[in-house]
This record gives structure tokens, sequence and C-alpha cells, in this order.
């Protein structure tokens, strides 16, 4: 009876200690799994937002640029389809060909130049647009 009575003694001691323990850990966890849910929520709520900022920022600066754009557009636009409409028209494709061989005897600079004033009018809308839908992709 008097080992009964010390281990039912010890026990009685020991084991509120051990379940407070566990129970402490138990809450902890659960406090660390809370606070990572609102971390990924909060992370989803910053893409979010960022890429509607974005948006908006595309669709003003698109207004802009129609606003902006006068006849500068149509301009380039005519003045490419120039040699695409000239190779139709007999009589006239030689100089189209001519063109086009004289257009390579320039400079690489010059034509770089082209390049990037006909990729700056046309081609940085869908530049903006991609880079918009990383900004979006990046948080999968």
């Amino acid at each position: 009876m008097l080992w009964e009575s010390i281990v039912g003694s010890l026990i009685g001691k020991v084991a509120p200690a051990v379940a407070g323990y566990y129970q402490t850990k138990l809450e902890l966890k659960a406090q660390v799994e809370i606070e990572t849910l609102k971390g990924k929520i909060a992370w989803q709520q910053a893409l979010t937002q960022r890429a509607s900022e974005s948006e908006g920022r595309d669709h003003e600066w698109e207004l802009a640029q129609i606003k902006n754009s006068g006849l500068k557009d149509e301009w380039v636009l005519g003045l490419i389809s120039i040699p695409m409409i000239m190779s139709f028209i007999p009589g006239t494709v030689q100089y189209v060909e001519l063109g086009f061989a004289a257009l390579s005897q320039t400079p690489i600079w010059y034509q770089g130049m082209i390049v990037t004033i006909f990729l700056a009018i046309y081609g940085i809308r869908q530049w903006r647009r991609k880079t918009a839908m990383d900004v979006v992709s990046d948080g999968s």
C-alpha cells in the first residue's frame, strides 16, 4: 500500500504538469498555424492589390497614349504599309527591293534606332501587359 500511495502521489503531481505541457504545446502549434495562414492571406491580398493598381496605371497610361498619339501612330502605320502596298503594284516592286537593299547598308545603330522607335510606338503596350501578368503569377 505504501508503494501505491507513493506512485499515486507522484502521478497525481506529474500527470497534470505533463498534461499542461502538452496542452501548451498544442496551443502554440495552433497559434503558429493561424499566423502562417494570416501571412498567406496577407500575401495574396497584397498580390491582388498590386495587380489591381498595376492594371489601373496601365489603363491610365493607355488613355494618355490615346490622347497624345495624334497622327503619329497613323503616320507610322502608313509609312510601314507603303512597301507592302508597292509590292502588289506592277512596276514598283524593284523600288521596294532597292529600298530594302539600301536600308540593309545603313549602320547597325540606325537600324537599331528604327526598330526601337517602332517597338516604343507599338510594342510597349504588350510589354506592360505582360509585366502586369507576371506580377500576378509570381504569387502562385
